[in-house]
């Protein structure tokens, strides 16, 4: 069975083109580019990981990552921040917050599915 990934980022350049190296790599990929949206999405499908953006529209990447960490039914499902602000304190505060890993933008495919591999192994 494919594993799902939802993409979370307000950038639909960013989200195209993960979208299609993930699909090129046998994902199946649910977009999202707000929050609330993304939420809702996780509740429709079963969610394998989530690849999120810190700045987004309505509420931040990090405000997701905790609510998403406190809630039983999907505390289990690996986040990794995707994001060209991570530095060494956005980087600390996303793996207090539960992410499982960080990728910092620009990155190239291999990059993107080695942090995926890892995460969703």
């Amino acid at each position: 069975m494919k594993k799902h990934i939802l993409v979370v980022d307000d950038d639909s350049e960013i989200t195209t083109m993960m979208e299609q190296i993930l699909r090129k790599n046998n994902y199946e990929v649910t977009v999202s580019h707000d929050g609330p949206h993304a939420i809702e999405q996780s509740h429709k499908h079963r969610i394998d990981l989530i690849l999120l953006d810190i700045r987004m529209p309505f509420f931040s990447g990090f405000w997701f990552c905790d609510a998403f960490k406190k809630k039983p039914q999907t505390r289990n499902i690996p986040i990794v921040i995707v994001s060209g602000l991570l530095d060494e304190e956005q980087t600390k505060k996303a793996y207090e917050l539960g992410a499982h890993a960080c990728l910092k933008k620009p990155f190239t495919a291999k990059e993107l599915l080695d942090v995926i591999e890892k995460a969703v192994a």
